[in-house]
């Protein structure tokens, strides 16, 4: 019972800090033309072959449900719309975060074989090297691993790593392989939703359990008496795993976005190109290189030493070329850039992390005093992460401050519902100047999916016919560039 609390009560300390960081510190706020357009526009929760995001199950349904819960639970509660929303996105979020760690923390204790108390501290330093690993001395909007440029992409990027990290650690601790899936049981039924909606999640997240279970199966080949037959019908779930993951696969490739991702330059060239700039980034340009090495230096001890260990950590060291080269290839065909993004990465940084702590839970199982000095890691993590001489990024475009889309939101809502209050069927408000494409991030094209939006949420009475006209004094009212 003692350390059934101790779980739960660190379980709710990250929960509670999560849910400060994103609804104080860097809130997710409601801003530019997609998050406009996703959080009412709801759709069925199946894959659709040709559609514009074919397999984004999770996110495009997600998403509109945590805005229904903003507008109809807290915002009774809270009294303001924007508010409401960022503290249900926030709560959203924080769930994923807690409950990803929590799964690493029972990883730590049933594999890595460490008490209670060093497993739940490894947790909070797991959970700290998210915000670490891009942090630079003394500088201004340094990025981080939950960060990425707006609140709809939390939930088509950020919540699909987590959900999909999280199954690893899972995977990792249970053989599902052995009579999970044999009856219909309350586990085996959520454990089926879960990998069904991490699948149908976003290629770029994936990938991530796609890959570990990949390796997992290759590690249970035994060459000298190999049977196809008998080793499919041994580990059946993981095969059936791959197959529903190369049909996501599919289903992207087919769908409007893929095909609107066209290059005239040459596909290998453009994977070249995409190498040149992934694998720098990667290796020189973020803290991830120093736990590399720390673990590396451990890993011949390891070898020795602890042979169950051993084969936990190898299968984490072969991942990590195996989702360099996915992501190459990917992005190759897609974007460039993506490739850069932290939202992107986060699959990478989260094997380094488990190989790390790994390599670092080993000498704690070697040397048990050492424990004590893994509070103050965690401590001095923690102090350096948010010192005064430097400042994490806001999660929104262009960097913008949280303050300022709050504030260029309710301009936005306060003329729609002026308009509806009086009796109007149709209005023309002011946004700030964007790009000069189509506006973006206030595109000429969001007035529609705001009054949609608005409407859903019973913040008007009708829809509106709402038309977008650019002001650039309004960025100099609000400080945007």
């Amino acid at each position: 019972m003692k350390n059934f609390s101790f779980d739960i009560m660190t379980g709710t300390l990250i929960f509670i800090a999560m849910f400060v960081f994103f609804s104080q510190v860097h809130p997710i706020v409601l801003f530019d033309g997609d998050d406009w357009n996703v959080i009412s526009d709801a759709r069925v929760g199946l894959p659709k072959w040709g559609g514009w995001n074919p397999i984004k199950v999770m996110p495009e349904t997600l998403f509109p449900i945590c805005g229904y819960f903003a507008a109809y639970v807290v915002l009774p509660i809270v009294g303001d719309y924007l508010t409401a929303f960022t503290l249900a996105a926030a709560l959203t979020v924080s769930i994923f975060i807690a409950a990803y760690v929590w799964l690493f923390v029972k990883l730590t204790e049933n594999v890595f074989k460490l008490d209670k108390l060093s497993a739940n501290i490894l947790g909070v330093i797991f959970l700290l090297l998210h915000f670490a690993v891009f942090l630079k001395h003394n500088t201004q909007d340094n990025l981080y691993l939950f960060h990425t440029t707006d609140a709809d992409c939390y939930f088509n990027y950020v919540l699909p790593n987590l959900l999909n990290a999280a199954l690893v650690l899972f995977v990792a601790r249970v053989d599902v392989t052995k009579k999970f899936f044999e009856r219909v049981t309350p586990a085996a039924l959520t454990l089926f939703f879960v990998l069904y909606l991490a699948i149908f999640s976003n290629v770029l997240s994936s990938c991530v359990l796609a890959i570990y279970v990949f390796v997992e199966l290759m590690s249970r080949v035994e060459l000298k008496k190999f049977n196809l037959r008998k080793f499919f019908a041994a580990n059946k779930t993981l095969f059936v795993l791959l197959i529903f993951w190369l049909i996501s696969l599919l289903f992207e490739a087919n769908g409007g976005r893929a095909k609107s991702m066209t290059h005239e330059a040459s596909y290998f060239g453009l994977v070249i190109d995409t190498a040149a700039m992934l694998i720098p980034s990667l290796l020189f340009d973020n803290r991830g290189s120093a736990l590399m090495i720390f673990a590396i230096v451990t890993l011949p001890f390891l070898w020795r030493a602890d042979k169950e260990l051993w084969r936990v950590v190898k299968k984490f060291l072969l991942c990590l070329p195996l989702w360099a080269a996915y992501i190459i290839l990917v992005t190759a065909r897609a974007d460039l850039t993506y490739a850069l993004r932290p939202d992107v990465q986060f699959g990478f940084f989260f094997f380094v992390f488990v190989i790390f702590l790994t390599t670092l839970g080993f000498w704690l199982k070697k040397f048990p005093r050492a424990a004590f000095i893994v509070p103050i890691l965690a401590f001095g993590l923690f102090t350096w992460i948010f010192s005064g001489k430097r400042t994490l990024c806001p999660s929104t475009f262009n960097h913008v401050p949280e303050s300022i889309c709050v504030e260029v939101s309710q301009h936005i809502i306060n003329q729609i519902v002026a308009a509806d209050r009086a009796g109007l069927s149709e209005v023309t408000i002011t946004v700030p100047k964007g790009d000069d494409v189509d506006n973006y991030p206030f595109p000429l094209y969001m007035g529609q999916n705001i009054s949609r939006t608005l409407h859903a949420h019973g913040m008007i009475s009708h829809r509106l016919e709402v038309k977008i006209q650019p002001d650039a004094t309004l960025n100099e009212r609000f400080n945007l560039p």
